[in-house]
């Protein structure tokens, strides 16, 4: 049963987190691109493409004979592809360093979470790389897996996952990343268009439970500031969390050495806190919440009316079924 899947995965997220150890399905997705990148990186583009046609294929294959030969198994990748507390617990670290007066060790933490330098930061430009990160991380960490999942199944979340993690190597826009992790980066932007702004829309929602005004000026930034985001995807969440706190985010951004000015979003009403940390990972985790009751519910429709995902539905409709 589809819905109970998905339940038992969330609730093994928020008992044990997303688990290190070597045997990760991303982290191996991760080993075993990096043995083919020296045999696909001097096609440049095309063999960015042909390291994610031989990832997705490699995966799709092996996570399909697991799910044949022992079909709970579904909930261990469901499982593996969230990581809502991980993301809650790992900026909440950074809040607590700054809460000590622990600069140094709140920018080494955020040196784990963000691409951009973080040695220099002051403590509210700490605080603004968390609350940024833990918006942007909430469609890759939560709202991306369970969208994919509920449009392809198991399947379709395990294609995500691979896009996902091969982004995260090669999608930088560096001269030695730029031409190789090309398809990696669009790919990312197209499997996460839908879920990232899904996901701004369930920021904006998660506010309203503070009062009315902060959904309003949650969804009016989102929908005004969203596009100053060189991301076509980012400024979704980023500007559902800004408007919701209160508070600005974006602006200048040290990459490689290298200063770049980032759009802005929503409008600064008071100077950024620590406590707005903690009021980002509270924002998320209610956001989390309302996004699983959607999952479930849409998953006990599907599996009522006998299919195993959307795209099944989408097919037999369109068939005349």
């Amino acid at each position: 049963m589809k819905p109970l899947f998905v339940l038992l995965a969330y609730i093994a997220d928020q008992l044990w987190g997303d688990p290190q150890v070597f045997w990760h399905p991303v982290r191996l997705i991760g080993l075993g691109a990096e043995r083919l990148r020296p045999f696909c990186y001097p096609f440049k583009r095309w063999g960015g493409l042909l390291i994610v046609f031989i990832s997705g294929a490699v995966s799709l294959i092996l996570v399909s004979l697991a799910v044949l030969i022992f079909s709970p198994a579904e909930i261990f990748f469901l499982y593996f592809g969230i990581a809502e507390k991980s993301l809650r617990k790992e900026v909440e670290k950074v809040g607590h360093f700054l809460k000590e007066g622990l600069i140094e060790r709140a920018r080494k933490q955020l040196s784990y979470l963000v691409g951009r330098e973080t040695k220099d930061l002051s403590v509210s430009e700490c605080i603004r790389a968390a609350v940024e990160t833990t918006a942007e991380n909430f469609t890759d960490a939560f709202v991306g897996p369970l969208f994919w999942y509920l449009v392809g199944g198991i399947l379709g979340l395990s294609f995500y996952k691979v896009v996902e993690t091969l982004d995260s190597m090669y999608g930088y826009k560096t001269p030695k990343w730029k031409e190789f992790g090309f398809f990696p980066a669009k790919l990312d932007d197209i499997l996460n268009f839908f879920p990232a702004r899904i996901a701004g829309f369930f920021l904006a929602l998660a506010a309203l439970f503070e009062n009315r005004h902060n959904f309003e000026r949650s969804f009016r930034t989102m929908i005004k500031d969203a596009r100053k985001h060189d991301s076509p995807n980012s400024g979704f969440t980023e500007a559902a969390m800004a408007g919701a706190l209160g508070i600005e985010l974006g602006g200048a951004v040290v990459y490689q050495g290298r200063l770049f000015e980032k759009g802005r979003f929503g409008r600064p009403l008071r100077a950024r806190e620590v406590e707005d940390i903690f009021r980002a990972t509270k924002l998320l985790r209610r956001a989390a919440s309302l996004w699983l009751f959607f999952i479930l519910l849409s998953e006990v429709i599907l599996w009522r009316s006998g299919y195993p995902h959307l795209i099944e539905l989408i097919t037999n409709v369109l068939k005349g079924g």
